[in-house]
C-alpha cells in the first residue's frame, strides 16, 4: 500500500512539476496560455519561451537528475556504503575539472558532442584516485573509501578554483555559473547531448538488475551465488561514472542527488530491486526539477543556480545520515 501511494505521489509531483517548469519564470504563463501554445494558437514569443527555452530546461533537469540519482544508487550498492554519492566521492569534481579546462581554454563557451566524453575522462581519473587512496591492504572499506573521496573532492575542487581564476574574462561568467550547477540557458542541443547516455545506460543497468540485487547481499554471498564479482562491479562502476559525468557535463556540478534519491526510494519500496532503481531515477529527476523551479523564484530579481538549492537540501541530509550511521 505504501509503495502504491509512493508511486502515485511521485507521478502527481511529476505532472505538477512539468506544469510549473513550463509556466514559472520571468514571464509567467497561465494554464490557458500553455494550452494555446500547444495548440499553436499562442503568440510567437510565448511559443518561443515554451519550446525553445523552458521545455529543453525541463528535459535537462529531469534527465540530469535521473543520471545523478542512478549513479548514486550504483555507487552505494558497489561500495556497500549508504553515504556514497558521485559528488561526495569526487566523481563530479573530476568531470567538472576537465570540462572547465575544455570550456575555459579550448572552447568558445558552447557545448559540443565531445563534452560528455571529456567529462567521463575526468570522472575516471577521479575514480582511479579514490580507489588508489581508498584501498587498505588490498581491501577497500566503505569508511576509508568515503574519506578518500572527500579528500580527492577537496583537492580537485581546489584545482578547479585555480582554473576558474585563470580563464579569460569572456568565459569566466559562463564557467562560474556552470560550476554552480545552473540549468539556465540549456537548449535542445544539450538535451540531445544527454539523452543518448540516459536511454542507453539506464536500460543496461535494469537488464543487469538481478546481479545488482545479489551484490547488495555482500561480496562473499555474491561470489557464492555464482556472480563474477570483479567483472560485475566494473560494469556497474563504468555505468555509474558515465551517468554522473554526462549529467555534470550538461547540468553543471550538482551534488547530493545521488545520496538523497536512493534513500527515499528504499524507504518507499523497502528493498533494492529494479523497481527501487526506477523510483530512484524518478525521485532524482523530481529533486532537480523542483530545485530548478525554486531557483527561478527565490530571488526578487534574477535566478539562483539549481545546484545551490540542491546543496542547501543535501548538506543537512548528509550530516543527519552521517550522525545516524555513527
Amino acid at each position: 500500500m505504501r509503495k502504491r501511494i509512493g508511486w502515485l505521489t511521485l507521478l502527481l509531483l511529476l505532472i505538477f512539476g512539468i506544469f510549473l517548469s513550463l509556466t514559472v519564470g520571468t514571464i509567467p504563463l497561465g494554464l490557458n496560455d500553455l494550452l494555446h501554445v500547444f495548440q499553436r494558437t499562442a503568440s510567437t514569443s510565448q511559443q518561443l519561451i515554451v519550446f525553445d527555452f523552458r521545455f529543453p530546461r525541463l528535459l535537462v533537469s529531469i534527465l540530469a537528475g535521473m543520471g545523478l540519482a542512478v549513479s548514486g544508487y550504483l555507487f552505494q550498492t558497489i561500495t556497500h556504503n549508504d553515504l556514497a554519492d558521485p559528488g561526495i566521492l569526487g566523481i563530479n569534481a573530476g568531470a567538472g575539472l576537465t570540462v572547465l579546462i575544455y570550456l575555459g581554454f579550448f572552447a568558445t563557451g558552447e557545448s559540443s558532442w565531445f563534452l560528455p566524453l571529456i567529462a567521463c575522462a575526468g570522472s575516471f581519473i577521479a575514480t582511479g584516485l579514490v580507489y588508489y587512496f581508498g584501498r587498505q591492504s588490498k581491501r577497500i572499506t566503505p569508511n576509508r573509501l568515503l574519506l578518500a573521496g572527500v579528500a580527492v573532492n577537496a583537492g580537485i575542487s581546489a584545482l578547479t578554483l585555480i582554473g576558474t581564476m585563470r580563464v579569460s574574462k569572456d568565459n569566466y561568467q559562463f564557467v562560474t555559473s556552470w560550476l554552480a550547477g545552473t540549468i539556465w540557458g540549456t537548449t535542445r542541443q544539450h538535451v540531445l547531448l544527454l539523452l543518448p547516455w540516459i536511454i542507453c545506460l539506464l536500460p543496461l543497468v535494469l537488464l543487469r538488475g538481478r546481479s545488482l540485487e545479489v551484490l547488495e547481499l555482500g561480496d562473499e554471498v555474491a561470489v557464492g551465488l555464482g556472480v563474477k564479482l570483479k567483472r560485475t562491479q566494473l560494469f556497474f562502476l563504468v555505468c555509474a561514472v558515465c551517468l554522473a559525468a554526462a549529467s555534470v557535463a550538461i547540468a553543471g556540478s550538482i551534488s547530493f542527488i545521488g545520496l538523497i534519491a536512493p534513500h527515499i526510494a528504499r524507504q518507499l519500496t523497502g528493498k533494492k530491486n529494479n523497481q527501487t532503481l526506477v523510483m530512484t531515477a524518478l525521485i532524482g529527476g523530481l529533486l532537480l526539477l523542483f530545485s530548478d523551479i525554486l531557483a527561478r523564484v527565490i530571488l526578487p530579481s534574477g535566478e539562483m543556480a539549481a545546484g545551490i538549492i540542491v546543496s542547501l537540501i543535501g548538506a543537512p541530509y548528509f550530516i543527519l545520515r552521517l550522525l545516524k550511521r555513527s
